[in-house]
């Protein structure tokens, strides 16, 4: 079922208060009532099966009837992108979430057709939490800092990924063909594609397909976390 967002959930967490949004989300959107039982998501791998004792003008008084941690999925995956025109690196975001990804580094490139804005980063935390909660995946993704490649490629190695570059111009390396047991990042350029001088900042790094055919940057990165997630659960990575 759907969740709700408590971060500081754990094993000893025997009740809380939901308040803010999660309360109104409670209230106006799911409109529950008090008895019914509910799934808590903390976000940092604990699920807790739970029951609302009181609603209150402003809160919710809730019972933890049991509570469950799930191991962080390993390896881990990332995915690095550009920012897209129309938000449909909102779309990356949600659906992304969904498949597992565990960081999300955004990247400022030479042919990105939207440039940041002072909400961009929060409003990608959003979504990433909404997608959570909706899919019940115990883990919320962290949303890093906008970056040009150059500074994005550190940033990706210091979270302990190996970067890979998901393009067409590799015809005959595929996800399978790389080293097993690797914590990934796929790199997804803009919808123009990665500049000759960013392609030399990424010359050394296994470079993949996705498909025979050319896709979307949106569609690409959905594509490589679902094939990660086959990949993974094959026992292959």
């Amino acid at each position: 079922m759907p969740s709700q967002y408590y971060p500081k959930l754990d094993q000893e967490t025997n009740s809380i208060i939901l308040e803010a949004g999660e309360f109104h989300h409670l209230t106006r959107v799911k409109r529950l009532a008090m008895g019914q039982e509910i799934l808590i998501n903390g976000g940092n791998g604990y699920l807790a099966e739970a029951k609302v004792l009181r609603l209150d003008k402003h809160s919710a008084s809730i019972e933890i009837l049991s509570t469950e941690y799930h191991e962080m999925p390993r390896p881990r995956f990332a995915i690095a992108f550009a920012l897209l025109k129309n938000h449909h690196d909102e779309l990356v975001l949600e659906k992304c979430t969904e498949l597992g990804a565990l960081d999300f580094f955004p990247l400022k490139t030479k042919r990105s057709v939207r440039e940041e804005g002072k909400n961009t980063i929060s409003r990608f935390e959003k979504i990433a939490l909404a997608a959570i909660k909706q899919c019940d995946n115990p883990w919320l993704p962290r949303v890093h800092p906008a970056l040009d490649l150059k500074a994005a490629l550190v940033e990706i190695q210091s979270a302990g990924y190996t970067a890979v570059l998901c393009s067409e111009r590799e015809e005959n390396q595929w996800l399978q063909d790389l080293e097993p047991g690797q914590d990934l990042c796929f790199i997804i350029g803009p919808e123009g594609g990665f500049s000759e001088e960013e392609f030399v900042l990424l010359k050394d790094l296994p470079n993949i397909r996705l498909s025979h055919l050319i896709t979307r940057a949106e569609t690409a990165a959905i594509a490589i976390s679902a094939q990660f997630q086959a990949y993974r659960r094959s026992g292959s990575a």
